[in-house]
């Protein structure tokens, strides 16, 4: 039996689609299910963690990058296996995994049952992430999309947080400890990788191997406000290599420092302060995936 974990606020409520395409393919391949509605943030923590032990073949993230998140923070360090249907907004973390945006072609790699352990990562040795976790003007953008929010939605939302953030935002100034070795850099966002791309589309480490132990440690030093535009076209091809001022680092703890506070990105979610240590853990989570 497969346990399904359904946040209806993802995607602005277009998860609730995807839940209905997911039991009627269920119905049609004789799976057997059951679904948990998560009801608030962190809900879906305690669903899971009810959930450990209890003998279900998969638990069954239905929703966003911030639901597969949750999932894995009471999956982590255990034998469960967590699947992914991607339900939410921006759902970027299914393409390091191999896992489609069509429901029933997400479920078809659950039942396959193709598995693998993968690290993520530790933020202060408390919050952990699956994907991507940074700092810098991609926090700046997403804060001022959810005020606009409030008047617009959709993507128009996000591009007007892009101009506003545009506009407004002060270069951070940052000591970066890596792996031991310290450097000092004016940044523009500086990105620690497990998986490939964040932001909905943006491929800050393309080559991402969620298995090797490591992180990529991305930074872009800072650039003219009107080439920030320019430069966005280069990630979302999967090319971060043509960005002159991307620095990368492979690494497995960084501390990232700054000359003011600065909130952090998450799969999405934003969480906590500089001082920020990030480090990996080895072959923490059990999940699907496509076959190699």
């Amino acid at each position: 039996m497969y346990y399904f974990i359904f946040n209806p606020a993802a995607g602005a409520g277009r998860s609730k689609k995807a839940l209905q395409t997911a039991e009627e393919y269920c119905k049609l391949k004789k799976a057997e299910y059951k679904v948990a509605y998560s009801e608030y943030p962190g809900h879906s923590i305690v669903l899971a963690q009810e959930a450990v032990g209890k003998g279900y073949d998969g638990i069954i993230s239905v929703g966003g990058d911030g639901t597969v998140l949750e999932v894995t923070e009471a999956l982590k360090n255990t034998d469960e296996i967590l699947g992914i249907i991607p339900a939410g907004t921006g759902n970027d973390f299914k393409y390091s995994l191999g896992v489609p945006q069509d429901t029933r072609e997400a479920l078809d790699i659950i039942f396959a049952g193709n598995t693998r352990r993968i690290d993520i990562g530790l933020l202060n040795g408390e919050k952990c992430f699956v994907n991507i976790a940074g700092t810098g003007f991609d926090v700046d953008v997403i804060k001022n999309t959810n005020r606009v929010r409030r008047f617009i939605t959709g993507s128009a939302a996000y591009y007007i947080g892009i101009v506003l953030s545009l506009f407004g935002y002060k270069f951070a100034k940052l000591k970066l400890t890596i792996d031991g070795r310290k450097i000092e850099r004016t940044a523009l966002l500086v990105a620690a990788a497990n998986g490939k791309c964040y932001g909905g589309g943006l491929f800050v480490n393309p080559k991402a191997n969620l298995s090797d132990g490591l992180l990529k440690f991305v930074v872009i030093n800072k650039i003219s406000k009107p080439r920030i535009l320019m430069e966005l076209p280069k990630l979302q091809n999967a090319h971060p290599e043509q960005i002159k001022e991307l620095e990368e680092f492979t690494c497995s703890e960084v501390l990232i420092e700054s000359d003011r506070p600065l909130t952090f990105n998450v799969d999405g979610d934003i969480y906590g302060s500089t001082p920020m240590s990030v480090r990996i853990l080895k072959n923490a989570l059990n999940v699907f995936c496509a076959a190699d």
